[in-house]
């Protein structure tokens, strides 16, 4: 139940196996004063390192809600945003544990969105304090994909998706195109589904920079980011494309594409693939030779 203290604002936070992660994430929610202003809800999905019990100990006031470890992101998600619903939550902020916020960044997402009646806006977060290295933030549209906006500080400029990472998303949105669907979309691509939906259906999208907002590093076993660099067997990228909760999935890639561009998305999609398998055929050739040839400085 919310506290009468508390605004009816859900901040859902979906978590698995990283508990150091999950619990820095919100020990620094409790220093900016998020954690006392707005209902917490972490979705944990079936971890094995202690990750709820930790939870339980030391921020008896967050909501846990389990899962048995099939959420994945898109799941995890979808649940932490029916029960915030069924509370008559007014907003719903989606927050990855490894984001970094600093005070005033959720609350001026909150007020911008409800100043700004159809409106979603999330924040563009940057590597480290010390780098200008976009991690996520907004994107926009071009027949080339989406490609993200690099925002100059303290603007909120519109922007055709976002990344999934920082983001407040009014009660009207589910209203109107329900929540997020973990059977077509179960971990990677889940954000970029329901916002493109969100932006057929009407809503406007808004990227915020008036708060700096870091992202911790790593780099997700499942979408790797530096392919043609990436070491192991080179055919690990490809296998990739068969797994549905990867960032490399045919099936998501295809759903998204689809989705965003229609005919010409399937353009794109083959494009993709193509150069997945080329990336492939190159990952045979040593690491050092691949380096030598392809990185540029």
């Amino acid at each position: 139940m919310m506290s009468a203290l508390k605004e009816n604002i859900y901040i859902l936070i979906p978590v698995h196996n990283r508990k150091s992660t999950t619990l820095a994430c919100l020990a620094n929610l409790k220093r900016t004063g998020d954690l006392q202003r707005y209902c917490a809800i972490v979705i944990e999905d079936g971890s094995t390192d202690g990750t709820g019990a930790a939870i339980q100990a030391l921020y008896p006031e967050v909501v846990i809600l389990p899962g048995d470890g099939n959420l994945w992101w898109t799941g995890a998600i979808a649940q932490g945003m029916q029960y915030a619903n069924a509370q008559g939550a007014e907003f719903f902020i989606w927050l990855n544990d490894d984001c970094e916020v600093t005070p005033e960044t959720l609350s001026k997402l909150v007020s911008f969105c409800r100043e700004n009646p159809g409106t979603i806006a999330g924040c563009q977060g940057l590597e480290s304090p010390h780098s200008s290295q976009i991690a996520f933030g907004g994107k926009r549209k071009t027949w080339q994909g989406y490609r993200f906006i690099h925002a100059p500080e303290n603007q909120l400029v519109p922007c055709d998706l976002l990344s999934g990472n920082v983001v407040c998303i009014p009660r009207c949105v589910v209203e109107k195109i329900g929540y997020p669907n973990p059977n077509l979309v179960p971990h990677y691509g889940g954000d970029s589904l329901f916002l493109i939906r969100a932006k057929k259906a009407g809503f406007s999208l808004f990227i915020d920079t008036r708060t700096p907002v870091f992202s911790l590093p790593g780099e997700s076993k499942l979408y790797p980011s530096r392919w043609l660099f990436t070491e192991g067997e080179a055919l690990k990228i490809l296998k990739l494309i068969f797994i549905p909760q990867s960032g490399l999935s045919w099936r998501v890639w295809l759903r998204l594409n689809w989705e965003a561009y229609s005919v010409w998305g399937i353009v794109m999609f083959l494009k993709k693939y193509i150069s997945i398998v080329i990336i492939t055929g190159l990952r045979f050739l040593p690491l050092s030779l691949r380096t030598r040839l392809f990185a540029f400085h």
